[in-house]
């Protein structure tokens, strides 16, 4: 069964979809182009998309964003934006494109673009290279080629740029005897960021040494270093065939020529005066700016923009740690990158666009911005800063919201009754109670075999007399008052007038004028005799009723004060809980749904069993838009009052996200306490019916007995499922392979999942999701269900 259902939603997922557009198929070089890759997956796990390279075009800009598409089904939409600057003309094919998801791999056929020479600016080497060039040192062999890798840099910081150039020296009589230009390949670089620059397509500078003129032709990349230590850069290659004669088809011989070698010392950003919220950025000239709506209304989004700009990587700049208000939703838009290029120096600005939800009219107050940032001009830690913005928020549209409306509040009562007599005793004295009865079975048991055996050791089995008298007199005081002064046709008379038949009333009188003759007469009785009289004694007493009879009135007398000293106890409720309560429903009546929220969840914490509190903690977090944090309160809810009409409504509101949510949050029909009370009265009554009948189990009270068994099986397995970790995502985090913030992406959860909760680390939680998926997840972004 779990495999076809596996295959189903395998089925129903399937793999991602892949497209790639462009604005224009033909343009000139020197002309800008927007490339766009749209990935869609319906599928739970990290996508990863794999652009081609793209060496014959300049990245200007890269913009990525991510964002869920609701119809037949939800998927998301992850699509990537470059804009390209042609630098070479020919028909250049891009791709294939590749996106993987979850062992799933599609490619999108190759985009073809045409670019032509066009009139565009010819491009020239810029002063940055010009002085990289100036130190190349030249040929050590006049007349012959040579490879010279340059850096314009031995040492840098993490994140700082370096520029690295190859030059390749060929000396212009032999260059004019090549058939085809020579083929020169960079340097591989690894550990690094790389910005492949544009460079002249043919000869960059023209230098005489020696009597001897060199073409040099160059290629540039600019690269940042992402981890410390020694960055060492391979030699670049350098590959030309030169004929051997002067015939057009004459053989040609082929030459391959290698660099020197360069290692460059990355140097550790220094740890003295680093803030606590630095995170990771560095450049020169850096600025900051916070932009957002002056006004807005309640349930819109307010854009929240966020811009950096200045020198250095514009890629590796982190996201800035916005503090938020605790009653503010908000999301992650689009991130867009602009790269620039002064004098050869990148830079550029970075865009981090946010929505912010207001979920209740009034003054909204965005907290000031602080951003870090390494200045590599002064070599020291800078924070950029931000004032704080006020949006003005207006009450919500009623009008267009579409959203059903919850039921009516529950009424602010003190909890379930059943659930109070419960909390009356701890659980060891319950389990005492449902012992006791049989305890004192068993000890009466002891007791009669205790005196069996004395008798036996003292040869006597002869039972005594006296006390079967006294047992079948108190029987028959409750028929006849005086019994004990009757004997003969006056006792027989008294007990017909008290409603025995003759049969009943004649062999009474006649059991006890035999045992006044043995005990008052001359001879006495026998042992034999005396046993036989004890046993029709005892026998009468039980047809009458007898003694246990009599004190099961007397329990049952008292038994009756049990009830009434337990109404009288849960007839006491905390009424300031139930003040407490109610304010909130005023509150909430008045549509302050932040406050009323903030008081529900108040009373919630202080009497955890108070289910009016728990579903109007959901009502409101579901009139604020959150219905994650609405079920994981319903459901609270549901659990305290299972058969609360008004809850199981409130539930079918927001129904369970997925098949695992749903078996985690089943709700049975009645609660663990529920079932364990009644399993004490069936257990309890089952012995008491056991006693009465003289400690004889029959069939009333074996059956009573196994249905107090039964029930308290079900109570503790209901009451084990409940006491599982269970927690219910509230917010839109996905799984992380660690307990950080920029760790990698397992899988993406949607808020409502149900999660399993495990170990800690600091702020966030270990858990496991659906589908056996382990990763963290923050633990402000849970909210746990029971205890």
């Amino acid at each position: 069964m779990i495999v076809t259902l596996a295959a189903i939603f395998l089925i129903q997922a399937g793999p991602p979809t892949l497209s790639v557009t462009v604005d224009r198929s033909q343009l000139d070089v020197g002309q800008d182009v927007v490339m766009t890759v749209r990935a869609t997956s319906s599928g739970s796990g990290p996508l990863r998309i794999v652009l081609p390279d793209l060496d014959a075009f300049e990245v200007l800009s890269r913009s990525e964003r991510s964002e869920l598409s609701f119809g037949d089904s939800t998927a998301r939409v992850s699509t990537i934006e470059l804009v390209l600057r042609a630098l070479e003309p020919g028909t250049h094919q891009l791709g294939p494109f590749t996106a993987e998801q979850e062992g799933a791999t599609v490619r999108a056929a190759s985009v073809t673009i045409v670019v032509t020479p066009g009139r565009s600016a010819p491009r020239t080497v810029t002063s940055r290279v010009r002085q990289l060039l100036a130190r190349a040192p030249p040929p050590r062999r006049p007349g012959e080629p040579a490879l010279t890798l340059v850096s314009s840099s031995s040492s840098a910081y993490v994140g700082e740029q370096i520029d690295i150039v190859t030059a390749a020296w060929f000396p212009r009589d032999l260059r004019a005897r090549l058939r085809r230009p020579p083929t020169l390949t960079p340097p591989t670089l690894s550990g690094v960021w790389s910005y492949p620059q544009a460079t002249p397509p043919g000869i960059a500078a023209s230098r005489q040494v020696g009597g001897t003129w060199y073409d040099l032709f160059i290629s540039h990349q600019v690269v940042f270093p992402l981890v410390p230590g020694t960055l060492e850069i391979a030699p670049a290659s350098l590959q030309y065939s030169v004929p051997v004669a002067l015939q057009f088809f004459s053989q040609e011989e082929r030459y391959n020529l290698e660099s020197n070698r360069v290692n460059i010392t990355v140097n550790p950003l220094p740890e003295a005066g680093k803030p606590a919220s630095f995170a990771g950025a560095v450049g020169r000239d850096m600025r900051m700016a916070r932009t957002a709506a002056t006004a807005a209304r309640a349930g819109e989004a307010v854009p929240v923009e966020v811009t950096l700009s200045g020198k250095g990587n514009v890629a590796l700049w982190p996201e800035p740690g916005l503090r938020w208000p605790t009653s503010l939703r908000h999301y992650q838009d689009r991130t867009d990158d602009r790269i620039t290029n002064e004098a050869g120096v990148l830079g550029g600005t970075k865009l981090f666009r946010y929505l912010a939800l207001p979920d209740s009219a009034g003054p909204l107050r965005l907290p000031a911005v602080a951003y870090s940032y390494f200045d590599l001009d002064t070599e020291r830690y800078r924070t950029l800063g931000s004032d704080p913005v006020t949006v003005a928020v207006a009450p919500a549209d009623e009008s267009v919201s579409s959203r059903p409306e919850p039921p009516p509040l529950l009424a602010p009562d003190a909890g379930s009754p059943v659930a109070r007599a419960a909390r009356l005793l701890p659980l060891p004295v319950w389990i005492g109670l449902g012992l006791l009865l049989p305890a004192a079975a068993g000890g009466m048991s002891l007791r009669d075999n205790w005196r069996r055996r004395r008798r036996r050791r003292s040869g006597d089995l002869a039972p005594s007399l006296p006390a079967s008298d006294r047992r079948l007199l108190s029987a028959l005081r409750a028929l006849v008052p005086d019994a004990e002064v009757r004997t003969g046709p006056a006792l027989v008379a008294a007990l017909r007038a008290a409603g025995l038949d003759t049969a009943l009333a004649q062999r009474i009188t006649d059991v006890r004028d035999d045992y006044l003759s043995s005990r008052y007469g001359p001879e006495g009785a026998d042992g034999k005799r005396s046993a036989e009289l004890a046993r029709q004694m005892d026998e009468l007493t039980v047809q009458l009723g007898g003694q246990s009879r009599h004190r099961e009135r007397r329990r049952s007398r008292a038994l009756v004060l049990v009830p009434l000293l337990l109404a009288g106890a849960l007839a006491s409720a905390p009424q300031h809980l139930v003040a407490q309560a109610a304010s909130a429903q005023q509150l909430y009546q008045e549509g302050a749904y932040r406050a009323a929220a903030d008081a529900f969840r108040r009373a919630a914490e202080q009497q955890p069993e108070l289910p009016a509190a728990h579903y109007g903690l959901g009502a409101a977090e579901y009139r604020l838009g959150s219905d994650a944090r609405a079920f994981a309160a319903w459901l609270e809810a549901a659990r305290l009052s299972p058969r609360s009409r008004s809850v199981r409504r409130a539930l079918a509101l927001v129904p369970p996200v997925d098949g695992f949510t749903r078996s985690r949050t089943w709700v049975a029909p009645v609660t663990p306490v529920e079932l364990g009370l009644l399993a004490l009265l069936a257990w309890c009554g089952g012995w008491a019916l056991f006693l009465w009948r003289g400690r004889r189990f029959t069939t009333r009270s074996g059956l009573l007995v196994a249905a107090g068994l039964a029930l308290g099986a079900g109570a503790a397995g209901l009451a084990y499922f409940r006491a599982r970790p269970l927690a219910i995502l509230v917010a839109p985090e996905p799984l992380r392979l660690s307990p950080h913030g920029r760790a990698p992406e397992v899988a993406s959860l949607a808020p409502g999942a149900a999660v399993v909760p495990g170990r800690r680390s600091g702020g966030w939680r270990l858990v496991q999701a659906s589908g056996g998926r382990t990763g963290w997840l923050p633990s402000g972004a849970l909210a746990p269900i029971g205890d």
